[in-house]
């Protein structure tokens, strides 16, 4: 009965994004990035252009990887894969710690298929899906031992990002304080870094120093982008608690800059202390049962602490924190993409820890409750989100 329920799931999730390559779901908000991941990523592979020339603020593969399957008009489909192989690789992944449940195993699949945000994630060209994907199938090779082809897989996932190098380094610690194993933790980085550089191969067209400079910019890029102002980052963590985001807006501010025999305006929408105030409400944004996942991991973090957790618990509660730095940059939604894999497992892991005998009915409400949500979003029933001006 079990494999019957998860090819369900999985034929389920596959047709709806199928279904959206030719119709779209109007109701979800688009993401505009993928255009200039498209643009860059068809520069890549056509012209071969140094990654440096064309969105030099990440790194290049995942761009190269959107730019070659744009080119054979099938990078929807390539997408939608993503998507389930990210789901058996979670699946998986929390296999070895339930002891082959299946309600346990079913429920991971649910919670991570049918969220929103990371439905509406996968239905673009993002660099997120790609990495969060090496990332899991790292961990995958991790848990079966094949270390060295986990830290090559390592390398393509923080090539794709570096939302998920903090993953990579969670399982770099395990192998060094878990395993105790310094000379193969050291070996483990060395090809890991190996594999993330060569996919910066081209910017060698710019010079013998080409891959330094690019890397110089793009970590001046990133300080300043996400510098991980408190600010930010409490907004980040209130829309993972309550699902609601709260701004001041100004309006249109405009900059003059002005040289020798030629002016340049600049437009620029900003957030200031002054003005009113709006507020971003989720309705069918994520899930419910986002209002669970801290206070599940600050739970299962006492646990931990108590030593009473499980080696499978302590080990997601271990990358559950770790995956939360994406939080701290702030509260776009595919940064969520990257922690609520981890979180979601956290959640799975915890009640059937804490709930005994009743765990399965548990997850079958939390279950009902996620698809019920989805379902009644993506058919525009109930909003993605809610903007109100006060």
């Amino acid at each position: 009965m079990k494999s019957y329920y998860i090819f369900f799931i999985f034929l389920s999730f596959t047709t709806l994004l199928l279904a959206e390559q030719f119709t779209g779901f109007s109701n979800l908000p688009r993401y505009l990035d993928e255009e200039i991941y498209v643009k860059c990523g068809l520069s890549y592979v056509v012209n071969s252009t140094p990654p440096m020339n064309c969105n030099f603020e990440h790194p290049p593969l995942a761009k190269y990887f959107i730019g070659f399957f744009s080119l054979l008009r099938i990078s929807g489909i390539v997408y939608s894969v993503l998507a389930i192989a990210s789901g058996v690789l979670l699946y998986l992944m929390i296999k070895d710690y339930t002891s082959g449940d299946w309600c346990a195993e079913l429920s991971i699949l649910v919670f991570f298929l049918f969220d929103t945000t990371i439905f509406n994630t996968c239905r673009f060209l993002l660099l997120d899906p790609l990495a969060v994907f090496f990332a899991l199938l790292s961990i995958y090779l991790f848990q079966r031992s094949y270390r060295w082809a986990s830290a090559v897989i390592s390398g393509l996932a923080i090539a794709s990002k570096f939302s998920v190098a903090p993953i990579v380094a969670g399982l770099w610690l395990l192998l060094l304080f878990k395993d105790k194993r310094v000379k193969e933790s050291l070996t483990y980085l060395a090809l890991a870094f190996t594999t993330y550089f060569s996919t910066f191969i081209m910017d060698l067209r710019l010079g013998w120093d080409g891959v330094i400079r690019h890397h110089v910019e793009m970590f001046e890029y990133m300080y300043w982008r996400h510098g991980f102002s408190p600010a930010i980052t409490v907004l980040g963590f209130i829309k993972l608690v309550v699902r609601v985001e709260a701004w001041r807006y100004l309006g249109d501010y405009t900059f003059i800059v002005s040289t020798i025999g030629s002016t340049v305006e600049l437009v620029n929408t900003t957030f200031t202390p002054v003005g009113k105030w709006y507020l971003i409400i989720y309705v069918g944004g994520g899930s419910p049962l986002w209002y669970l996942l801290l206070p599940s991991l600050l739970y299962a973090t006492y646990l931990v602490l108590t030593r009473k957790a499980t080696t499978g618990l302590r080990i997601i509660v271990l990358l559950s924190w770790l995956s939360l730095f994406n939080v701290a940059a702030g509260p776009l939604d595919w940064y969520y993409v990257n922690t609520l894999p981890f979180l979601y497992a956290t959640l799975v892991l915890l009640i059937k820890h804490v709930a005994a005998s009743r765990y399965k009915w548990v997850l079958l409400g939390l279950t009902i409750i996620q698809l019920a949500s989805f379902m009644l979003t993506i058919t525009g029933l109930i909003p993605f989100r809610i903007v109100l001006y006060i």
